[in-house]
């Protein structure tokens, strides 16, 4: 298979910057269509590390009485092919959930693969070539009224856990129009983190110039060498990003309002066909989370695997920060999800014919919850 991901990356950097949020949503998932393939046929690039090993938890809850009330793994193991998308301790449940064995414990075995967006994922889904991953909750939607087959299934992140930091000379948000903005793709999380920052602001997009960095790491590199003016970078880079002397603009995880980042998505066939996959995809990720919390020296090691650093302060504030931000339990943000809806209305009339329910399956979350299983797990 062609890898364009040179040419997608070029065309994306130089994108007009006037393109509406609409506008931007499409081209990125016409070019993601093409590098996302790639990247999926090439199979797993999860980092190596020690292999899956179980944790504290069982499969079924049970009753005062110890039987057991509400059978979780599956009676056959079932393959399925899932995307990280983003080098952020955002994404720590999926590691955890597959460095730990949470999927496996409970059936699924889970081929997890490194994907450069949520963008990357969608157009992957569609081809039919990953079952699910970390989906941004604003391109779900789009992605739906574009005849979109995934379904978010469990929340991760309910706000934006991104901050927006400048070099040193740009002190005050009026100071970014003009200037050049780092975001990983066009239609990731960190561009609706840049969405929503610049409506903080009162700031059109259109006002600012848009650079596609590919991944987070790479929005820092490019604002030390002074190839990018701002940038939307999420824990550990936004860490080491205060520690090399950038400014901070704002963190959003903290100063900005509740507007839910990404979910766990899944191909709409298992929700429909397939109920018992997705309960245990959604339990497997809880006991991720959960294992996130309780065992921090596993959950170090792990964050030093898949974000690429040796940096104790920095691995040991990511780990703080994540133990606070990641939802739990799981749940979908469903009072949330119209604001999203309607941020995309406004410049998509396709998008305000999508139900909300043609984009959030909060049954298996909420059913797992009902039965007590979160909380069994801590």
């Amino acid at each position: 298979m062609v890898d364009r991901s040179r040419e997608i990356a070029g065309w994306m950097a130089n994108s007009p910057p006037n393109l509406t949020r609409r506008a931007l949503l499409r081209a990125a998932m016409a070019a993601a269509a093409a590098g996302a393939l790639g990247a999926a046929c090439r199979g797993s690039t999860t980092p190596s590390g020690a292999p899956p090993s179980g944790a504290a938890g069982v499969a079924p809850t049970t009753t005062p009485g110890g039987a057991p009330a509400f059978s979780v793994a599956l009676s056959q193991p079932r393959k399925l092919k899932v995307a990280w998308t983003a080098v952020t301790g955002a994404q720590s449940g999926v590691y955890m959930a597959h460095e730990t064995g949470a999927w496996k414990d409970l059936g699924l075995d889970v081929d997890l693969i490194r994907m450069g967006s949520s963008s990357q994922l969608a157009a992957a889904m569609r081809a039919g070539e990953v079952d699910g991953g970390v989906l941004d909750w604003a391109l779900a939607f789009q992605f739906q009224s574009q005849g979109g087959n995934a379904r978010e299934v469990a929340a991760i992140t309910n706000r934006q856990i991104f901050s927006v930091v400048s070099q040193p000379s740009i002190t005050q948000p009026q100071d970014v129009i003009g200037k050049r903005w780092g975001i990983t793709r066009l239609g990731s999380a960190a561009h609706t983190a840049s969405l929503l920052a610049l409506e903080m602001w009162s700031i059109r997009p259109d006002q600012v110039q848009f650079l596609a960095m590919q991944d987070v790491p790479a929005i820092l590199v490019g604002l030390q060498a002074g190839g990018v003016d701002v940038g939307t970078v999420s824990p550990p880079t936004s860490i080491r990003a205060l520690q090399a002397g950038l400014h901070q603009l704002v963190d959003l995880a903290e100063q900005g309002p509740e507007y839910p980042s990404i979910g766990l998505a899944i191909a709409e066939r298992y929700v429909t066909q397939q109920p018992e996959v997705v309960r245990a995809y959604v339990a497997g990720y809880a006991g991720g989370v959960a294992r996130f919390r309780k065992n921090p020296d596993r959950a170090l090691a792990v964050l030093r695997q898949y974000l690429q650093i040796d940096d104790e302060e920095v691995l040991r504030d990511t780990y703080d920060r994540f133990s606070r931000y990641l939802a739990y339990p799981p749940t979908l943000p469903m009072n949330s999800l119209e604001r999203i809806k309607s941020d995309l209305a406004a410049e998509d009339p396709n998008v305000a014919k999508v139900a909300i329910d043609d984009v959030a399956a909060p049954q298996f979350a909420d059913e797992l919850q009902a039965h007590q299983y979160f909380a069994s797990l801590l």
